[in-house]
């Protein structure tokens, strides 16, 4: 889970339960990586363009990422408790092989980001079957605080 240009690289990261991810750093500034999420909640203090951290994860669930620098910086590690696991492509579709139900996630279905939702299937799926899932807006990034050029307008 690689940061570059102060955000997430890739912004959503599937693993399997028991599987480590590695935390690069792409960026030449310092990042401050922390999840307070339950199925790993933990923390990577300050570090600096080229160093790397690892972190072994061994419960199923959503892991919000964030960066105390950078307010905009959210990501998310979905830790899978079985293989069946499928990202939609950017048009929101996804192949699934024999399924009788869905498990279905995204980081806008609730406020907290960590919400799922179970879609049981019809016995006889067609071969294209579309599910919907009811959204929250998209938040807008903050703008990022500069302060250098409103202190070097006041001058003496």
């Amino acid at each position: 889970m690689d940061q570059v240009g102060k955000q997430f690289l890739p912004h959503l990261l599937v693993i399997q339960k028991g599987q480590t991810v590695t935390f690069p750093n792409s960026d030449n500034i310092r990042h401050h990586i922390y999840s307070f999420s339950q199925p790993k909640p933990f923390e990577i203090r300050m570090f600096k363009g080229g160093e790397f951290k690892t972190i072994a994860f061994d419960k199923p669930g959503i892991v919000v990422l964030g960066c105390n620098i950078h307010d905009q910086m959210i990501g998310y590690i979905y830790v899978a408790d079985t293989e069946l696991t499928a990202v939609t492509d950017s048009n929101g579709l996804a192949t699934i092989e024999a399924a009788t139900e869905l498990t279905l996630w995204h980081s806008r279905l609730s406020a907290n980001h960590v919400e799922r939702v179970t879609v049981g299937l019809p016995a006889i799926v067609p071969q294209n079957h579309t599910v919907s899932l009811n959204l929250l807006p998209e938040k807008k990034a903050k703008p990022e605080r500069k302060f250098g050029s409103k202190f070097g307008e006041r001058g003496n």
